[in-house]
């Protein structure tokens, strides 16, 4: 960049922020639970020149706490057992703990007179809004709030630097929101906002998109490792694999990152998939079919199939037995009774001729 480019660039930068007046300080934030996201947060926070004045862990039971360590990992200063006083003094007070422990710490504070009327309190969870968790602190405070990293942590290593491209989930009063979507900012990442009805609902959401595909990879691990591959290598067999899904619904999205036998209307595949399941691992014969109907769905968005492929499709995968599916259910069986569902399909897809969409 030529010396007129950066000098054109920086007189925008402060022709904006004249315009936006002199920049607000940034609040003083303490934070309670010395876990991997308590631990991450203070770390990424502290980068962004965010002042963190403290990290709070659990009451020390011998030499080395895990505090102590949270400390370091963050550059925070970290305690244990006894709340110090710079929590009073604090703007923003995050609660990041277990969820079924933020209704009691939060009355911790209360009844040791910590919080002050200036203060907002948040906390991490994405499962219970902040009236709820914290009922106890609304009262002496000025806002409460919800501040959830919509983000997988398995480390608190690798959580700091994963910190600065995720989505935090915020709910709670409105002063609250403002000052939880002022830290997401300035930790350069972005938020969605939600009610507090809705909040347990987007945290479903979120424990399918992340614990349960944990659970799917092991039961793919194990069918691997039924197939011959040996169990040290079957895992980081599928890394790639479930690497790749991930970049295709980054770069493509929903449907047209779905790929595989249904998609493409293999009738037969998906037949052979359900004999050697029946023989070989019975017990995946249901998750099989709820999934694969769903996949099914999607491979309909994604393209027109043949009439008939979608008819032979959705019979093998609803199986005798209705929508919960059976088990034990033959796949000769299930080609013999199509569903009203895939009949109306076919009905409407014959309609348009069965053309193929072009994308």
């Amino acid at each position: 960049m030529s010396r007129d480019e950066l000098s054109g660039v920086e007189l925008e930068s402060d022709a904006r922020a004249a315009a936006e007046g002199p920049a607000e300080p940034a609040p003083v934030v303490f934070i309670m639970g010395a876990g991997v996201v308590g631990t991450a947060l203070a770390a990424r926070l502290v980068r962004a020149g965010v002042p963190v004045a403290g990290l709070h862990g659990r009451q020390r039971d011998a030499p080395g706490d895990p505090s102590d360590a949270a400390g370091g990992s963050s550059g925070v200063l970290a305690s244990a057992g006894e709340i110090p006083a710079i929590l009073s003094e604090s703007d923003v007070v995050i609660i990041s703990v277990r969820d079924d422990r933020i209704p009691e710490v939060a009355a911790r504070l209360v009844r040791e007179q910590r919080l002050r009327p200036h203060q907002v309190v948040l906390h991490t969870s994405g499962a219970i809004s902040a009236g709820q968790a914290l009922a106890a602190a609304r009262p002496q405070v000025r806002a409460v709030g919800t501040l959830h990293p919509l983000v997988s942590f398995a480390g608190a290593r690798f959580a700091v630097e994963e910190l600065t491209s995720v989505v935090f989930g915020i709910e709670g009063d409105q002063p609250a929101q403002a000052v939880a979507a002022r830290l997401v900012r300035a930790l350069g990442a972005r938020a969605v906002f939600l009610d507090a009805e809705s909040l347990p609902l987007y945290h479903v959401g979120a424990v399918l998109a992340s614990n349960y595909v944990v659970a799917l990879a092991d039961l793919a691990r194990g069918l691997l490792v039924k197939a011959g591959v040996p169990a040290d290598q079957a895992l980081p067999a599928l890394i790639p694999l479930l690497a790749s899904v991930v970049q295709n619904l980054s770069r493509v999205g929903l449907p047209d990152a779905l790929t595989g036998p249904v998609e493409r209307g293999d009738v037969s595949t998906v037949e052979q998939h359900l004999r050697i399941l029946e023989a070989r691992a019975p017990e995946m014969l249901d998750l099989y079919r709820l999934v694969g109907r769903d996949v099914l769905r999607l491979a309909q968005e994604k393209s027109a199939l043949e009439p008939a492929a979608v008819t032979r499709l959705d019979a093998l995968l609803r199986a005798p037995g209705g929508a919960s599916g059976t088990s034990g259910g033959r796949v000769s069986e299930a080609m013999k009774e199509p569903t009203q569902e895939a009949m109306k399909a076919t009905d409407k897809d014959a309609g348009r001729g069965g053309a193929k969409k072009k994308r």
